[in-house]
């Protein structure tokens, strides 16, 4: 984004501005206008699938009176109940009593298409009276049997629907038969299928969740959209259909409705038409006054780029005409005096140049020094190399890398591999100095070898490390680590040692000690100033427990 155009800028303000609150806008009308339409759409269909199961209802409940008056009427079950001496009495009594009365009532209730009583009886009699064993090994027979209640059952395979119910005896003592009403499968179920909308599914299960009714009114391009019981079962809330269930009073059946999501918003498919073609217009009209606005501010800034392009190719001599009075126009005046100041700061640099190439001169003079010196201890090593002298030859040539890595050829800052090859020098020399009573440990990883540090970075901690830890431990063997590691784009380095630490005090006042044993203070300022304050060092200590020393700084190659 800082390296961006002022006019993509400017474009991307107008966006969030303009655009976005319009889409916003727009995204928030087109959802409450679906969320109305699923609203009244979902209490359409509520009040639809409420008032067809009421419908449903009322007819299953004349249904169940016409079944009470038939099982508790003493007339009828006297006749069925009646040992008769003759078939021709038994006969008269069905045809003169009972048909009439059974007839009356499907008369009075044309869409029962069957009344039949189920005795033990061995006699059939029309429709009316049947054996039991006719029924005995129907599906539903052993349920109507243990139930003392009326049940209604259906079958959406055979479009069959009617209700079993035990006929009591006169005296109540013992089942007389099973009482059959059978009706009219779709004139029952056909409230289902009034309602005046298209493209909708019904189903009607019983209580073990079995389909027993099934109707749906799909135009032909949406067929495709019909859901079996099974999909509309595993469908939840969040799908692409609007699912509505009602629940019978008079019986155990629910009532389900599905309609496409998709299909409730199509009717406003229009609007929303009308509402995107007002929105491409309006974005449109205000792109036009955004393109205007911004060629008329980018115009006089291009000017002062030109000019400050001139003045990065070194042209301080040119003429920057007075702007308006507006905020580019102050812009511009204040970059022709700054022209003028800088014109008049040229003197000045110069001579600052000129001392510059001066000190540069005395650092290669100074450098003429470390050069005799490297080559005084190239000496001492063959010399000592020609008597067998092995250890003066490591010692020399240790000091040998150790100076060349800290002079680093006046260089401020080397990479992390040569800043470990000098404080491996410097440990090495220590080590015979001491008669090799510590041990030494560094692992570093090597992705980090190459990344730049500052020069002398690890040397006066380690100083320190020996002359106030482990110098002054009375038992044990002393131990100095060195571990390096990235993190995160960060080289992360600790230095750590087992000596004798230090207390409260005088860990609080580690990195504010001037003198030369405490080198800490210097290294950390340097830290800060090379890499600001974020990545100050840190020091943890306690008496007899050591010193760890962190240092943080973050990861970029050495290009030395």
């Amino acid at each position: 984004m800082k390296n961006t155009k002022l006019k993509y800028k400017l474009g991307l303000i107008y966006l969030v501005t303009s655009i976005l609150p319009i889409m916003v806008l727009f995204s928030f009308s087109y959802f409450q206008i679906k969320k109305m339409l699923m609203e009244k759409d979902t209490k359409t269909i509520q009040t639809f699938l409420y008032q067809s199961t009421e419908v449903v209802d009322n007819q299953i409940q004349i249904y169940d009176n016409l079944s009470n008056y038939i099982s508790f009427n003493e007339t009828i079950s006297r006749i069925v109940s009646y040992d008769y001496k003759s078939n021709y009495e038994m006969y008269n009594q069905f045809v003169n009593i009972m048909d009439p009365m059974l007839a009356s009532l499907k008369y009075f209730h044309n869409d029962v298409n069957k009344v039949t009583i189920y005795t033990d009886k061995d006699i059939k009699h029309d429709e009316t009276i049947a054996p039991i064993s006719e029924i005995s090994g129907k599906w539903w027979f052993n349920d109507a049997c243990n139930k003392s209640d009326l049940e209604w059952y259906a079958d959406n395979d055979s479009k069959i629907l009617f209700s079993a119910r035990k006929m009591p005896m006169l005296d109540k003592s013992n089942m007389l038969g099973i009482l059959y009403i059978g009706v009219d499968y779709n004139k029952v179920f056909d409230t289902y299928t009034q309602n005046i909308d298209d493209n909708y599914g019904v189903f009607v299960t019983d209580e073990n969740g079995n389909v027993i009714y099934e109707y749906s009114k799909f135009q032909d391009e949406f067929q495709d959209m019909q859901l079996d019981y099974g999909q509309l079962a595993n469908t939840g809330n969040n799908s692409k259909y609007l699912i509505i269930n009602e629940k019978s009073d008079s019986t155990n059946w629910t009532a389900w409705m599905y309609k496409p999501k998709s299909l409730v918003i199509q009717s406003v498919q229009p609007m929303m038409t009308m509402m995107l073609v007002t929105f491409i217009l309006s974005i449109s009209a205000a792109t036009m006054a955004i393109l205007s606005l911004s060629k008329l501010v980018t115009k006089r800034i291009g000017k002062l780029k030109d000019n400050m392009k001139e003045v990065e190719k070194g042209n301080f001599v040119i003429w920057v005409k007075k702007g308006q009075n507006d905020e580019i126009g102050e812009l511009i005046d204040g970059f022709g005096n700054m022209i003028v100041r800088i014109q008049n700061l040229i003197s000045e640099v110069y001579e600052a140049k000129i001392n510059q190439k001066e000190y540069e001169m005395r650092a290669l003079r100074a450098q003429i020094n470390p050069h005799f010196l490297y080559n005084s201890l190239s000496l001492i090593n063959w010399k000592a190399l020609e008597l067998g002298e092995n250890d003066i030859s490591q010692i020399t040539l240790a000091l040998s890398n150790y100076y060349r890595t800290s002079l680093n050829k006046g260089g401020n800052t080397l990479s992390l591999e040569m800043e470990l090859s000098n404080v491996k020098s410097y440990l090495q020399i220590q080590s015979m100095m001491h008669d090799n009573n510590f041990d030494i440990e560094i692992n570093v990883e090597e992705q980090i070898l190459q990344c730049e540090t500052l020069n002398l970075l690890l040397q006066p901690l380690v100083e320190n490390a020996i002359n106030h830890g482990i110098d002054l431990k009375l038992e044990g063997r002393g131990k100095i680590t060195i571990t390096g590691k990235l993190q995160d784009g960060l080289v992360y380095l600790k230095i750590e040692d087992n000596g004798v630490g230090m207390d409260q005090e005088t860990l609080k006042n580690y990195l504010n000690q001037n003198s030369s044993g405490y080198g800490a203070k210097n290294v950390n300022q340097r830290i800060i100033l090379y890499y600001g304050e974020a990545y100050e060092m840190k020091v943890e200590s306690g008496v007899n427990q050591g010193t760890q020393i962190t240092i943080v700084f973050p990861a970029r190659k050495y290009q030395g």
